[in-house]
């Protein structure tokens, strides 16, 4: 079980994602990774407990739920902050064999807007843009394991018609850019 968030972390106004931060061309082969009947279910009951362990109790109708239209890597400045103990990590991490939930996805409701990912490595939001403007948000939860991988649950004030959200997974100098649109 994944110990509960006791630390919400105030409101933050997030750079701009960089428009033209040079896309990077994937190296990996995709064709036929289509995910299992298993896989999706492992993914939704994950992204459902991950929720309450946020603190929302919230409708998932399909009309809430909306997937990235787009989804490629960008590459973005280095932190010189950042030290990169996981590099060494990742490593063994992967070799485990174990199936960490993979899943990014916005939630719209009236007021908000909720971004959820999991995938095996740390995760955080960089920076977004909703309508091409500056986004203030906030972490509802946010945490990492070797065993269960990075949960991020990340609320965005404001309604918008299209949001491009640059995250960081553990520490790559690249970042994964969601585009939602049609919210």
């Amino acid at each position: 079980m994944i110990p509960i968030s006791s630390v919400n972390i105030a409101c933050e106004k997030l750079p701009l994602a960089d428009l033209n931060a040079p896309r990077v061309l994937s190296r990996r082969n995709r064709v036929g990774n289509v995910p299992s009947p298993d896989s999706i279910t492992q993914d939704a009951e994950d992204a459902e407990t991950i929720l309450g362990l946020a603190g929302l109790c919230v409708d998932l109708s399909p009309g809430n739920i909306i997937d990235a239209r787009e989804k490629y890597m960008v590459e973005i400045q280095p932190n010189k902050e950042e030290v990169s103990s996981l590099q060494i990590s990742d490593i063994g991490m992967r070799q485990k064999g174990l199936r960490r939930p993979h899943y990014a996805r916005l939630l719209v409701f009236a007021h908000t807007l909720v971004f959820q990912a999991a995938c095996c490595l740390p995760l955080r939001v960089i920076a977004a843009n909703l309508d091409g403007n500056p986004v203030t948000g906030r972490i509802l939860f946010n945490r990492y394991s070797e065993e269960h991988g990075g949960k991020l649950v990340y609320e965005f004030l404001g309604k918008g018609t299209g949001m491009i959200i640059d995250l960081k997974r553990g520490e790559s100098s690249r970042a994964q850019r969601h585009i939602f649109l049609g919210m």
